[in-house]
């Protein structure tokens, strides 16, 4: 298989020669694989440049820039072959798709996520929409396979995202219309939130990061199409709201607060949603799921 695996790592000492035996267990086997330490300082790159020189498939590499994003955009730039996947350091691996097209430069498939020992499907609509992507996160770090050369050429990770950078690339790849390939046969791998993952264990305690992640993605949609400019613009607005919500469910009534200063702080997002809009944040607010659906709906009948 003519495909890298880029891992970043900081601070997984403990974790990431577990991570990196699983890709070696898997039926994918045998890949290349970069780990790029982004700033460890409790000895977790001296046990990756350990382990490489015992296993010759293995590059370590070392990114100083904060945050996960600016370490996989370094190991992209050391990938030399036709594909290039991420994974992250503190998961388990288990298996990837054995065949795809040729000429895609995209592929996409299902994963799962654990929180506090409940594990789902994370929710996977494989349309090339991207204002469904806005609103449900299908496409995640470890959901998309991409040829090399197609994600440098959309600028690969955006290192001024420090949390919610799948979500964006994800965004900025829909946008650039890839010829992309939708698996479905199976949900592959298993993500798991913890305390100290870089998202947090609660939306509240990364919001600040997150609402930056917004502004970047807001002018991704700007930039967007004009045929879907709008759509994507408005998805956007809602998935604030549907946040805004989710906040005020977790008690948190600045971070709330945060979110509609948001959309009133940005001239781009002025304009309808009105009653809708509040539906949504309220029904958010009393721990409804699925609000993404409801907003996808509304937006299927304003297209």
């Amino acid at each position: 298989m003519d495909l890298t695996i880029v891992i970043p790592v900081l601070n997984r000492r403990g974790l990431v020669r577990r991570t990196i035996e699983s890709i070696r267990r898997s039926p994918i086997w045998p890949v290349r694989i970069i780990a790029v330490d982004n700033g460890s300082t409790d000895g977790t790159l001296e046990a990756l440049e350990q382990y490489a020189g015992e296993c010759s498939w293995i590059s370590v590499l070392h990114e100083p820039a904060p945050g996960a994003a600016a370490a996989r955009n370094r190991g992209l730039a050391s990938v030399t072959t036709t594909w290039v996947y991420f994974f992250d350091s503190d998961d388990l691996f288990e298996d990837l798709p054995h065949e795809w097209k040729t000429d895609v430069d995209m592929v996409a498939f299902p994963t799962r996520q654990k929180v506090n020992d409940r594990e789902a499907v994370r929710a996977y609509r494989p349309v090339s929409d991207p204002a469904v992507h806005i609103l449900n996160s299908m496409l995640n770090t470890i959901s998309m396979i991409f040829r090399t050369s197609w994600l440098r050429g959309i600028g690969g990770w955006n290192p001024s995202c420090r949390i919610w950078d799948d979500w964006e690339l994800g965004l900025r790849a829909l946008l650039a219309r890839p010829k992309l390939q939708w698996i479905t046969t199976r949900s592959y791998h298993c993500t798991s939130v913890s305390q100290d993952s870089i998202t947090g264990p609660s939306l509240r305690s990364g919001i600040g990061r997150g609402l930056d992640c917004m502004k970047i993605a807001l002018d991704d949609c700007a930039s967007a199409p004009v045929e879907m400019r709008s759509r994507c613009l408005e998805a956007l607005k809602l998935r604030v709201l549907i946040l805004s919500g989710k906040l005020l469910h977790e008690g948190d009534r600045d971070a709330s607060r945060a979110c509609r200063d948001f959309i009133s702080g940005n001239s781009r997002l002025f304009g309808k949603t009105g009653l809708k809009g509040k539906a949504l944040e309220f029904y958010s607010s009393l721990g409804g799921r699925g609000a993404w659906k409801m907003a996808l709906a509304s937006l299927k009948k304003e297209k």
